[in-house]
């Protein structure tokens, strides 16, 4: 298997596999991307953007996310908190699997090929993913992959105000303590 940068050729797999995904959440009743997020025009931006990675074998896309870095409008507001402090993160949207392949670890083979890529770039010292809070499956996979649950946002910042994620982050193999929120407890 192959992680690599998604080039326009590839849209057409990564349409059919968000599609598959839109449909399988739809079966589990999730309302997650059952409106017209995310359509062509995001995918194809993120392509030109240089975001999105595919995981290829023999030439088929078996998996897809967007890695986009910079602040992200959707984690300025928490109600939690995050692990890390002005520290540059990069955020994951739109994981999808092929359904053609489920069952094979498929999105934990893409995280972890993720991270061993992002833990090579002394600059990023976090990674943050949000889900649907009725995504079971996803936060599984999330939860699996080493990303500890932060707290709730909301939507709003992509034209969903109301809607509430559940929000994680993973610090990287570079992050700075100092960048690092410590909580106290005490008994």
């Amino acid at each position: 298997m192959l992680l690599r940068q998604a080039t326009m050729a590839d849209l057409p797999q990564i349409e059919s596999i968000i599609r598959d995904g839109r449909e399988l959440l739809a079966a589990q009743a999730i309302d997650q991307w059952q409106g017209a997020y995310p359509n062509t025009a995001v995918l194809v931006d993120d392509i030109h953007q240089g975001w999105t990675v595919v995981l290829e074998e023999n030439n088929e896309i078996l998996g897809t996310a967007a890695i986009i870095p910079g602040e992200d409008p959707t984690y300025k507001q928490i109600e939690g908190q995050w692990l890390t402090k002005q520290a540059p993160y990069l955020a994951i949207h739109r994981v999808a699997v092929s359904s053609h392949h489920h069952g094979r670890g498929l999105a934990g083979e893409l995280f972890s090929r993720l991270f061993e890529q992002i833990d090579q770039s002394a600059d990023i010292e976090s990674i943050r993913i949000d889900t649907h809070p009725q995504n079971m499956a996803m936060q599984h996979v999330i939860k699996k992959n080493g990303f500890t649950e932060t707290g709730t946002i909301d939507l709003a910042a992509v034209d969903m105000p109301g809607t509430k994620d559940f929000a994680y982050e993973r610090l990287t193999a570079n992050v700075q303590p100092a960048h690092m929120v410590h909580t106290v407890t005490t008994k």
